[in-house]
């Protein structure tokens, strides 16, 4: 990276994170001057981060007005989870083949996970997505295939938004963190079908509580 290009490299990886925690709602029509503001940014290196994210698909840039938060769209979520949902599923599979020795232990890491983030009696989105990123990312590098692993880490960022704004409603942190604590629970249990199911309902959930479909949106797990 040049020294010349950092500070629009910065805007741009600052307003990137806003736009995917969504921070920065889809549907949101942001003003360079304002946004420059909230960041302690200059409005021309705001303009170009602007331009960078439309490049990327994340922006639509408005003319004399800014810029339009892109939605995400149905398709597009979708298949995101579908894709996480596989790779989620195999990892479960793999770590279920090695015995319910193996799989307890996993399911007791995946609980302690909650431990290390400080919640009070209404737990927020983002403590909601800190437990979720690392939930979702330990139970895939527990299959040891660190291809998937590094899949997986790509695919959770491509789905920041949609994850974070099925986070927003009343509710949603909470619900979001018991469904992680059942499958934790699941598969200390060594209940592997059981953890199974669990996964699907919970990465289904995501878009149910978006409005973007049910529980019939994404495939069936096979044996379930």
């Amino acid at each position: 990276m040049s020294q010349e290009n950092a500070p629009v490299d910065r805007v741009h990886a600052e307003l990137r994170a806003r736009v995917l925690d969504g921070t920065f709602l889809g549907g949101a029509v942001l003003s360079a001057a304002a946004v420059a503001d909230r960041l302690g940014a200059d409005a021309d290196l705001v303009q170009e981060a602007f331009r960078r994210l439309s490049d990327e698909g994340y922006l639509q840039l408005v003319a004399e007005r800014g810029a339009l938060v892109v939605p995400v769209s149905l398709g597009e979520a979708r298949c995101v989870m579908e894709a996480r949902l596989l790779i989620e599923l195999f990892a479960l599979d793999t770590v279920a083949a090695r015995g319910h020795d193996e799989l307890r232990r996993l399911g007791e890491r995946l609980h302690a996970v909650e431990a290390d983030v400080p919640l009070g009696p209404s737990p927020t989105p983002a403590q909601a997505l800190a437990i979720g990123r690392a939930f979702h990312a330990g139970l895939v590098e527990a299959c040891g295939n660190p291809v998937l692993a590094s899949m997986h880490a790509d695919l959770w960022d491509r789905g920041l938004r949609v994850s974070a704004a099925s986070t927003m409603g009343p509710g949603h942190a909470a619900d979001d963190i018991a469904e992680h604590e059942a499958i934790a629970l699941a598969m200390g249990a060594g209940h592997g079908g059981e953890a199974r199911e669990l996964l699907h309902r919970h990465i289904s959930a995501v878009l149910r509580r978006l409005g973007l479909g049910d529980e019939f949106t994404l495939p069936r797990p096979a044996g379930t």
